[in-house]
């Protein structure tokens, strides 16, 4: 999708530029032109890149594309769960589609403590932070309660897929999660810091029953059902 974005994003300065970049040239060309008579060639070519450069770095600039940011956040988060799939302690699935649904999951994790949903923030803005106000997540000024519910529903939809119960959690790359141990749990979510998620996994008590043979089971459950989102 990050690919897709930016292929699209490209288009559109193409675009632009075949309105822009003809009075762009006129304009450099008239400009140094001007300089070069009253000083040397020299002068009228820097005065010439001098108006052009601007406008065409503001032209093909790029702006900031979050379908990007978030598989980088996502990356990162499957680089920090995959001890436990080298230490046999879980299986994991990755970018998972939602049947029927334009929705995806990004982790799926089946452990000796349940199946888990985690779904990756890449909240790393300098100019804001988490906050909780009246039982509601902010992340600067943006409410966040849609997005726990998003998060909530998806859960909901692979527990519905896979038969077993499935707990949603929020894995927080960047912003600090402002609860005791980077953990809180809102709307039925646990919020966490993506740095502690590996050991909120390992910390949860083991059910009765999940054992290997299970958590290989609901993994190639998942494998027929939730197909690859991409």
């Amino acid at each position: 999708m990050a690919d897709v974005a930016r292929a699209a994003e490209r288009a559109a300065q193409h675009r632009r530029a075949k309105v822009v970049l003809p009075p762009l040239t006129a304009a450099a060309t008239v400009v140094g032109w001007a300089v070069a008579t009253v000083g040397t060639w020299q002068l009228g070519l820097v005065a010439g890149l001098g108006v052009a450069g601007p406008g065409v770095w503001r032209l093909y600039r790029r702006s900031r594309n979050s379908w990007a940011v978030g598989a980088a956040g996502e990356v990162r988060t499957a680089r920090l769960l995959a001890p436990l799939v080298r230490g046999g302690h879980a299986v994991i699935l990755h970018d998972r589609a939602v049947p029927g649904s334009r929705a995806n999951l990004d982790h799926l994790v089946f452990t000796a403590t349940g199946a888990f949903y985690i779904d990756t923030k890449n909240w790393t803005s300098n100019k804001s932070r988490l906050t909780v106000r009246g039982g509601i997540l902010w992340y600067g000024r943006y409410d966040q309660s849609r997005a726990l519910q998003t998060v909530g529903w998806e859960a909901d939809q692979a527990a519905r897929a896979l038969g077993v119960p499935v707990r949603p959690v929020v894995a927080v790359h960047g912003a600090k999660v402002p609860a005791p141990h980077g953990r809180l749990e809102l709307q039925g979510v646990t919020v966490v810091e993506a740095k502690r998620l590996r050991g909120l996994l390992r910390s949860l008590p083991p059910q009765p029953g999940w054992d290997t043979a299970r958590m290989a089971s609901l993994g190639q459950l998942a494998e027929r059902t939730l197909p690859p989102a991409s």
